[in-house]
């Protein structure tokens, strides 16, 4: 009868404890289960967190090389203007620019030098009245900007035709100033102290009273044929 009692009492308990045991255990599995959930949840969100961080790094990168390719386009396009500019500017002939600072001179100054007096030129041509005769002094004054010199009683002589521009010559006043320029850039100044009619009469050239104006004052003279004579002018050498 006691193990009678004994196995009953052994059942009883069993059966109280074993609820207790399945409750227990399936609140740990459900414990368990909802951590499962819930790591694989952070895992999820951990793994999306990477996902979108790596998507924006890529994101990222991309722009930036984006932007360095569009930089890099950029430089190169301003290095390629910059020796666009280079080569224009060394491509400039500086040959041209000497030519138009080292023109040469054109100036037709004869065999001795160029005549200035008012608005008239002429180039001054060598004639010796001792050596050659007169039809070489007359080809010298017909030529075009061509005007005689000679020397006659230690004074200069110019002459030249009054309708190739000497004609200036009748139209000054004492006192006006005209020059000779050589070749090698010097001059030298002349100022009118007389101006009177006269006559050529062969080698010497004589004023309406007779006097020669080689035996007058003055360290030039220019003549030209004026009316029925010529028109003779005398000019001291300006200091």
């Amino acid at each position: 009868m006691k193990k009678f009692l004994t196995i009953i009492i052994f059942l009883l308990l069993f059966l109280v404890i074993s609820p207790i045991n399945i409750s227990t255990n399936t609140q740990t599995k459900s414990i368990q289960a909802n951590e499962l959930a819930e790591n694989k949840i952070n895992t999820e969100n951990k793994n999306n967190d990477n996902n979108v961080a790596k998507k924006q790094n890529i994101t990222n990168n991309n722009t930036d090389n984006e932007v360095k390719k569009e930089n890099n386009i950029t430089n190169n396009e301003i290095k390629k203007e910059n020796s666009k500019v280079v080569q224009t500017t060394t491509t400039q002939k500086p040959v041209q620019n000497n030519n138009t600072t080292l023109k040469t001179d054109n100036t037709n100054y004869g065999t001795y030098g160029r005549l200035y007096v008012s608005n008239y030129s002429v180039a001054l041509y060598d004639f010796n009245v001792y050596t050659q005769s007169s039809t070489s002094l007359q080809k010298i004054v017909d030529n075009k900007d061509s005007a005689a010199y000679y020397v006659n009683n230690g004074k200069l002589v110019i002459a030249d035709h009054y309708y190739q521009g000497f004609s200036v010559l009748a139209s000054l006043n004492e006192g006006t100033t005209s020059y000779i320029k050589f070749k090698n850039g010097t001059t030298i100044k002349y100022t009118l102290i007389k101006k009177a009619k006269g006559f050529n009469v062969g080698p010497d050239l004589i004023d309406t009273k007779g006097n020669s104006f080689f035996e007058m004052d003055g360290d030039i003279l220019m003549y030209t044929c004026y009316e029925n004579g010529i028109m003779a002018t005398l000019w001291n050498l300006t200091q």
